[in-house]
């Protein structure tokens, strides 16, 4: 169905962009009563969600890029790396973009937040609007939708390859994933919002022809490292490329901290190894000074992040940025206080 969806965005934008995804249920049509329909309807219509109940708060760990992209999007920058929460505040650490779907998706009376990317591959969440825009591929394109950011890469140096096939293999993935059709075609498969018009796109063998001739790395293993919250795209470009190539990618995603970490390790021994790493964030200055213009970096696609309570929670579909801050500053402490704070 994806797929099919996504067909669907190319034919309409000229651009083969993320399946669109509707976060926070249908819309009832309008009504003389209601004449816009439920877009900042946030009333309990269903007594079985208790809102008298605390808010359980969740949250990624400290390196994650998607919790600085969050948390810089609803101003509340103080906790974007540290967890110096306010007195007397809980949240619960996830250490990956999966945990924290499945986290909020056991606990009925939960507030986290996810890549867009992934959103729709567990059931048991839903997603919020943000400032009443829900996120999709066109809302992130045209700026709408205010919590997105940008999926980066950054790859190793080729003067610390010994192996020229596998310094070779890195830098024909990088051209892959950046520029042939069919790369672009993979990251937009699994939610991966471009910025590239596919159609414009050179197929892979065209572009391996003009800038690696005589190509041969089928058997060799790359190596990744870096953002959990890339892993979908991530999937659908190794994938592409062992069709395309032979060529075999495998990833170890523990957070956007360890892209760079990864890339410049002395050698695969190392605890974290990458011969290209990802970031869901932009790379800060203090990772910038451990590069040298080899690590060729830059912009795969956009991803947003999606606010995100258990699927159960019938009483928000739309919230603010200073109704989350509030939530996660200790200030809202429970789902009729959030509601009532939203209105």
């Amino acid at each position: 169905m994806k797929k099919i969806l996504l067909l669907c965005s190319l034919a309409l934008t000229g651009i083969l962009g993320a399946t669109v995804v509707s976060c926070g249920g249908d819309t009832p049509d309008p009504t003389p009563e209601n004449p816009g329909g439920d877009e900042n309807n946030n009333n309990n219509n269903d007594d079985t969600f208790d809102t008298s109940k605390s808010i359980s708060l969740y949250s990624r760990e400290t390196t994650s890029g998607t919790r600085e992209c969050f948390f810089e999007g609803i101003g509340y920058g103080d906790v974007k790396k540290d967890d110096k929460w306010n007195k007397g505040v809980t949240v619960s650490s996830q250490s990956s973009n999966g945990a924290i779907m499945t986290a909020v998706g056991n606990d009925e009376y939960a507030l986290g937040y996810c890549s867009l990317d992934s959103l729709d591959t567990v059931s048991t969440i839903k997603g919020l609007k943000f400032n009443g825009v829900a996120a999709s591929s066109e809302t992130v394109v045209d700026g709408t939708y205010g919590l997105q950011r940008s999926f980066n890469y950054v790859v190793r140096d080729s003067a610390l390859y010994t192996d020229d096939k596998k310094a070779t293999a890195k830098e024909a993935f990088r051209v892959f994933m950046t520029e042939s059709s069919e790369g672009l075609q993979a990251i937009a498969a699994e939610g991966g919002i471009l910025t590239k018009n596919v159609i414009e796109a050179k197929k892979w063998s065209d572009i391996a022809k003009e800038k690696f001739p005589n190509l041969d790395i089928n058997g060799v293993e790359l190596k990744t490292c870096g953002s959990t919250s890339v892993q979908n795209v991530l999937n659908g470009l190794s994938a592409a490329f062992k069709e395309a190539t032979g060529c075999s990618v495998t990833s170890n995603q523990t957070g956007s901290g360890d892209a760079v970490k990864g890339v410049t390790a002395s050698g695969e021994s190392a605890d974290i190894y990458g011969d290209i790493g990802f970031l869901s964030r932009e790379i800060n200055a203090e990772e910038k000074a451990q590069l040298n213009d080899k690590n060729t970096n830059g912009a795969i696609c956009k991803d947003a992040v999606v606010p995100i309570v258990n699927v159960k929670n019938t009483a928000v579909e739309n919230v603010t940025a200073d109704i989350l801050a509030k939530a996660y500053k200790g200030e809202v402490k429970t789902w009729a206080a959030f509601v009532e704070a939203i209105k």
